[in-house]
């Protein structure tokens, strides 16, 4: 698919909802909660925060529900259970739960899968003499529709490797090797489909050599094809906190933090998938170092029909880290709070915390993201958590191809029904086609040819239950989608 230009502007109206806590503390008891983890759902599928229970020598795999009716948390629930470590979880929706385990003497790598909420059998991925550790789902613009294989990156002692699992069989490549050379401190895997030459499979990484110079890398390997040449995308950096963050399909930026005058900054590399990347740094109004960046979907980058980024805004929820004279804290919004244009610096005193955002399920505020964080209480190290509703129903979104334009549908969220406009910028063939959160196709409609010029369409959701709902219009050439929200 040609590349696709995305204008979004996010107006999230602003009220004080007196019923929430800014600093929610989301754990607690005789243990230390570390490292969350939370699936950038976006639909609002009303993921789970998965999080390591350390007690003494041992650690299991956690995890803990929004409950969207009372505003709180629920009871944590043990996914592994052992006297042993189980560390680093990473779950993605319709494939499971990796993460790595010592249960056999060295670290292994193990997949839980996940058919519609119910845990499988353990499956181990990669269990050698070595060490397999920090598996990593490789971020997918299609997550829905694309469940045929599951594809994760992570580290055999000090390489880089790719692996496959599909149909009961795996396979495993290494895309970046360790030499007395060159090292890879840090690694990020994406998966575009339908952009044509450009479908297949992404590694990143941070290569440092032995004067402890540092490249961030690509190589890529196409559908039913072999991993290519490795190539530098930014040479002679200072470069850390590699991410990669995705937003509705096609959107998407490789963020990392870099030294600029004596203190790390944040930046982010659009179009890394092509020869010549552009170099954004973060508008982020803080002095000091900052560092491990996440959003929810993305960052907004707005752009110009020439494709020139313009007036680079941070529209939706984010977070990321500040150290300033010695002190670590953590950023979270102010906007459920009544702030549009302030944040909130929440100090820790844990060293080097580990954060994570996302949506985490929908009421009648809109999706309810949280950012959460560790920090210490009553002794250990717990989990924390700061709400950012987004209303879906205030975003005006254009998506655009290079024959026609979709907009957001209004109302939205609906009830039974909304109206979905489009332009055609040429005569072209069209169908319109409407999937549940689960990818099953609950509407589709032919057109057939239409002239240029532009439509409407009176959809109905009578018919369906209440949830999130993604449309499409597809034309000859090219396919765009938006998400809704039917609220009976």
């Amino acid at each position: 698919m040609k590349k696709t230009l995305l204008v979004l502007i996010l107006f999230i109206q602003c009220s004080i909802y007196p019923q929430f806590n800014f600093n929610l503390q989301i754990t607690n008891g005789d243990f230390d909660a570390r490292n969350p983890f939370i699936y950038k759902d976006k639909f609002g599928f009303a993921p789970r925060i998965f999080f390591e229970l350390h007690t003494n020598e041992n650690a299991n795999i956690y995890s803990v529900k929004y409950n969207s009716d009372n505003f709180s948390f629920e009871d944590t629930v043990a996914v592994t259970t052992g006297n042993y470590q189980n560390l680093n979880p990473v779950y993605k929706t319709f494939s499971g739960l990796i993460y790595q385990t010592n249960i056999n003497g060295n670290w292994d790598i193990v997949l839980i899968p996940d058919s519609s909420g119910t845990w499988g059998q353990p499956v181990y991925l990669a269990n050698s003499n070595n060490n397999e550790t920090f598996p990593k789902f490789l971020e997918s613009t299609y997550s829905y529709w694309n469940n045929d294989s599951l594809n994760i990156l992570y580290r055999k002692n000090d390489d880089i490797e790719f692996l496959t699992y599909k149909q009961n069989q795996i396979s495993e490549e290494v895309v970046f090797e360790n030499s007395s050379e060159l090292s890879y401190t840090e690694f990020v895997g994406l998966e575009l489909e339908d952009w044509g030459i450009y479908s297949g499979y992404y590694a990143f990484a941070v290569e440092e050599d032995n004067n402890q110079n540092k490249n961030i890398v690509k190589r890529f390997k196409p559908y039913n094809g072999n991993w290519q040449e490795k190539i530098i995308l930014k040479d002679s950096c200072d470069c850390s906190g590699l991410s990669v963050q995705l937003s509705d399909y096609i959107a998407w930026g490789l963020v990392y933090s870099d030294t600029v005058a004596g203190e790390k900054k944040l930046f982010v590399m659009e179009d890394a998938i092509y020869s010549n990347p552009t170099f954004i740094q973060l508008p982020i109004p803080y002095d000091g170092q900052l560092s491990e960046f996440d959003s929810y979907q993305t960052l907004l980058v707005g752009k110009s029909p020439d494709g020139k980024p313009v007036d680079l805004q941070l529209y939706e929820p984010h977070t990321y880290l500040v150290e300033q004279n010695g002190t670590t804290k953590v950023r979270c919004s102010l906007r459920d709070f009544g702030f549009w244009q302030e944040d909130s610096l929440v100090e820790v005193s844990v060293l080097n915390p580990h954060l994570a955002i996302g949506a985490l399920g929908a009421d009648n505020l809109g999706f309810a993201v949280y950012t959460v964080w560790e920090d210490r209480a009553d002794g250990h190290i717990h989990l924390f958590g700061s709400v950012q509703h987004v209303s879906v129903g205030n975003v005006e979104n254009e998506s655009y191809a290079n024959d026609f334009v979709l907009y957001q549908n209004y109302p939205n969220p609906f009830n039974p029904s909304t109206k979905i406009e489009y332009k055609l910028l040429q005569a072209t063939d069209v169908k319109f086609n409407v999937f549940n959160i689960l990818g099953e196709k609950v509407f589709e409609q032919n057109f057939g040819y239409q002239t240029a010029g532009s439509y409407k369409i009176n959809f109905s959701g009578k018919d369906l239950s209440s949830g999130v709902y993604v449309y499409f219009i597809y034309t000859g050439e090219n396919r765009l989608s938006r998400k809704m929200l039917l609220m009976k």
